[in-house]
């Protein structure tokens, strides 16, 4: 696909849709988690919670950076006025995350890729982290949401049974699993 219809397959999610936020119910992010922060009325950012309070993201510079919730906000947001989210089973307070997003995001840290907001942003970062296809077509927050949900079942917490047992038996597994929200994080 080239980029011009990347871009226009883009702007039509971005106006079709806008992510399922719940602003209550806070979580407490896990290693490997996709996170991200509201930039305005159609805009976000987006990163891979790495523990200790940190989050990697490909800032608009180009650099990939290992950073702070504070400084997870881009220059001119405030991020006193607010939230960092995560991912999360619709549903539940289960935090979709993967050892394998954790290990790809802190791989990239401090190297440094051609950003382009269009073609090459974060979203498309995060993307590549969660199924290692860095070179991937995501261009967008809602494409993004779309390839966590391609590999819903990788950022389902595997050691947990009862989870599993949970979704198997007492759910209608294809509803639960075919939706995301998107919870505030606890730090």
């Amino acid at each position: 696909m080239n980029k011009k219809n990347r871009f226009i397959k883009m702007l039509k999610k971005v106006f079709s849709k806008k992510a399922k936020t719940l602003n209550k119910n806070n979580v407490f992010p896990v290693k490997g988690c996709i996170v991200r922060c509201n930039l305005g009325v159609l805009l976000d950012h987006s990163g891979i919670y790495v523990g200790n309070g940190k989050i990697v993201n490909l800032t608009r510079n180009g650099e990939i950076k290992l950073e702070n919730f504070q400084s997870f906000f881009p220059p001119g947001t405030d991020p006193n006025s607010n939230k960092i989210y995560t991912a999360c089973l619709d549903g539940t307070n289960i935090v979709l995350h993967s050892k394998e997003a954790y290990k790809r995001a802190l791989q990239k840290v401090n190297h440094s890729s051609k950003y382009n907001i269009l073609f090459n942003n974060c979203h498309r970062f995060t993307c590549g982290c969660i199924n290692g296809n860095f070179e991937n077509e995501t261009v967008s927050f809602s494409m993004l949401e779309e390839n966590i949900l391609r590999n819903i079942n990788k950022l389902i917490p595997q050691k947990n049974f009862l989870i599993r047992f949970f979704l198997n038996l007492f759910t209608k597994k294809k509803k639960i699993l075919n939706k995301i929200i998107w919870k505030p994080i606890e730090f």
